[in-house]
C-alpha cells in the first residue's frame, strides 16, 4: 500500500471517528418559516408557481443542461463542480482531506434534510400539476418526499460555505456556484423557489452546528493546509486591525455571488410589494413595536435580545469576551452588504412609494434614503450574530435563528427594506460567518467566548425595576399584551411559564 493510499485511508478513519460522536442536526421547523400556503393562493405561492413556469422554459437551454448535472447529489459530483471553480482537482485521490470534509458534510446534510422534510408537508411542483420533470427517471423516487426545503440548494450552499473557509481567495466564485444549485432545482421541476431559499438557511444553520462539534475545526484546518499546498496560495490568517476582523476587500463581495434585485415588473417584486403591504398592517401591533425596537443593530442590542433566549445576562460587563467578539464582528456585519448596495442602488420601499417608515422617517429626510436597499444590512447582521452565538451556545441555536429571522422581517414591517432585500441579507450574513473562520483572531476570541459562556453560573442578573409588572414577550421576542396562553415566556429578564 503506497503513502497516498495510506493517507487516504487514515483520513477516512478519522472522519468515521468524528462521525461516531454524532452531531444533533438543527431542527428546521423551529426557525424556518415553512412553505407558502397554496390553499389560499398567497402571493408567495403565486410567485413559486410563476418561477416553476419560468424553470420549464429553461430546460432546453444551457441552464437546463446544468440542472441535469446538479441533480446528482453525490460527493464526487459536488467535488467535480467546485473543482472547475477553484482551479484544482478536488477528489478522493488528489485532495483526500477536502474529500473527507465533503463526505462528512454530505452525511450530516442528508440527516438535516431528512429531519426537515419530515417536519413539512409540501408537494413537489411536478406532483401537484401532474407534469413531467427534467429528469423523469427519478420522479417516482421523490414523489412522496416533501419538497421543502430543497436538498440541492441546501447541499450546494453548504459546500460553498465550507469552501469559503478552505479557499477564501475563491470565495466569491464558490458562493456564486453554490447558489446556482437552487436555481437548478427549480428548473428541474423538483422544487419550488421557496424551497431553495429554505435550503440555504438550513445549510447555514448546519455549518454553525458542525463548528460547535469537537474535531470539526481540525478537519477544516487539514483541508486548508491541503488546498494551500495544491494551489500554491497562502491566505492571510491574521487580522490587520484590532477593530474588525476583515477589511472591506477581504469580505465576500455580495455583488459577485447574489442575483440582481427583482425588477419592478417581475413576480418577485409583486411578492415584495405584497409583503410591504402586509407589514404596514401590523405596525400598530406588538409585532410592529418589536420591529421598531429592532432598528438597533449594535452589539449591545444583540446581547440584550439574545439574553432573553439563552437565559443569561449578556453584556460588556457580564460577558466581556462575548461582547468583544460581537464588537469586532460589528463593522464587518455592516460592511458585508455595501458593495452590492452601492452597485444596484435599489430604492428603499419608503422612498420608492413616497411613504413614512414605522419610525417616522420620510422620503426626503431619513438618513437612509440615499443608501441602497439591496441587500439588507440589518438582516445580514442579525443572521451573522445568531450563527456566531449558536456556535457559542449550540443548545439554543433554533431559538436564536428564529429571533434573527423575525428581526430581519422587521425591516419589511418598518418600511426600510423589501422582502427580497431581507432574504438575500441573510445569505450575506451566512457567507460572512463562513469567512470569519479563516481568521485566527476570530477563532481565538470565539473560544474565549465559548469558555466564558460554559463556565458562567447560568444565573442571570435582573434589574431592580424588572419585576412582576415588566412586559411579557414570547420566545420570538414579540410582546404579549394580553394574558399569555400556556407555554414559556420572557418577563423581566427571566423565563416564566404559564
Amino acid at each position: 500500500m503506497n503513502k497516498k493510499t495510506l493517507y487516504f485511508v487514515a483520513s477516512i478513519l478519522y472522519c468515521s471517528s468524528i462521525q461516531a460522536q454524532e452531531v444533533p442536526v438543527p431542527n428546521a421547523k423551529d426557525f424556518l418559516p415553512g412553505p407558502p400556503d397554496e390553499k389560499t393562493e398567497t402571493v408567495p405561492y403565486i410567485n413559486d408557481y410563476l418561477q416553476y413556469e419560468w424553470g420549464k422554459t429553461e430546460r432546453d437551454t444551457e441552464l437546463g443542461e446544468q440542472a441535469k448535472i446538479d441533480f446528482l447529489a453525490q460527493t464526487a459530483n459536488y467535488l467535480d463542480a467546485f473543482s472547475k471553480v477553484v482551479g484544482i482537482e478536488l477528489s478522493a485521490r488528489n485532495t483526500p482531506n477536502i474529500y473527507t470534509l465533503f463526505d462528512y458534510c454530505m452525511t450530516y446534510g442528508e440527516k438535516a434534510q431528512a429531519k426537515a422534510q419530515a417536519s413539512f408537508d409540501s408537494q413537489r411542483p411536478y406532483v401537484k400539476f401532474n407534469q413531467k420533470t427534467l429528469l423523469p427517471a427519478y420522479e417516482e423516487q421523490f414523489r412522496k418526499i416533501s419538497s421543502y426545503p430543497s436538498s440541492q440548494a441546501m447541499m450546494g450552499w453548504l459546500f460553498a460555505l465550507m469552501l469559503t473557509e478552505v479557499c477564501p481567495d475563491k470565495q466569491n466564485e464558490v458562493l456564486a456556484r453554490g447558489y446556482t444549485y437552487g436555481t437548478s432545482s427549480v428548473i428541474s421541476g423538483y422544487h419550488w423557489d421557496s424551497d431553495t431559499y429554505a435550503g440555504c438557511l438550513l445549510a447555514s444553520a448546519l455549518v454553525s452546528r458542525l463548528h460547535s462539534h469537537t474535531g470539526f475545526n481540525a478537519m477544516i484546518s487539514s483541508a486548508v493546509t491541503e488546498y494551500e499546498k495544491k494551489s500554491g496560495v497562502t491566505n492571510n490568517k491574521r487580522s490587520s486591525s484590532t477593530s474588525a476582523y476583515f477589511t472591506d476587500e477581504e469580505l465576500p463581495d455580495a455583488y459577485k455571488y447574489l442575483p440582481a434585485p427583482p425588477s419592478n415588473s417581475s413576480a418577485h417584486f409583486t411578492t415584495d410589494l405584497s409583503s410591504y403591504i402586509d407589514g404596514k398592517k401590523v405596525r400598530s401591533l406588538a409585532k410592529g413595536e418589536t420591529a421598531k425596537q429592532d432598528v438597533d443593530a449594535s452589539p449591545e442590542y444583540f446581547c440584550k435580545i439574545f439574553s432573553e433566549i439563552v437565559g443569561r445576562h449578556l453584556s460588556e460587563s457580564a460577558t466581556p469576551q462575548l461582547y468583544k467578539l460581537f464588537r469586532t464582528i460589528y463593522p464587518n456585519a455592516i460592511d458585508a452588504t455595501q458593495s452590492c448596495k452601492a452597485f444596484y442602488q435599489r430604492l428603499r420601499p419608503f422612498v420608492q412609494l413616497n411613504e413614512y417608515t414605522a419610525t417616522g422617517g420620510t422620503p426626503t429626510s431619513d438618513p437612509l434614503r440615499y443608501n441602497g436597499s439591496y441587500p439588507s444590512g440589518h438582516a445580514c447582521a442579525s443572521w451573522l450574530y445568531a450563527l456566531v452565538m449558536a456556535e457559542v451556545a449550540p443548545d439554543y441555536e433554533e431559538a436564536l435563528l428564529n429571533r434573527a429571522f423575525q428581526y430581519g422581517n422587521g425591516r419589511v414591517v418598518t418600511g426600510y427594506h423589501w422582502q427580497s432585500d431581507v432574504d438575500m441579507g441573510r445569505l450575506v450574513g451566512a457567507a460572512a460567518y463562513a469567512r470569519m473562520h479563516t481568521k485566527i483572531d476570530f477563532m481565538e476570541q470565539l473560544e474565549l467566548a465559548q469558555k466564558e459562556f460554559k463556565n458562567a453560573s447560568g444565573v442571570r442578573g435582573t434589574k431592580v425595576d424588572e419585576g412582576a409588572e415588566a412586559p411579557i414577550y414570547d420566545l420570538k421576542g414579540i410582546r404579549v399584551n394580553s394574558t399569555p396562553s400556556s407555554g414559556i415566556y420572557i418577563q423581566g429578564n427571566k423565563k416564566i411559564m404559564y
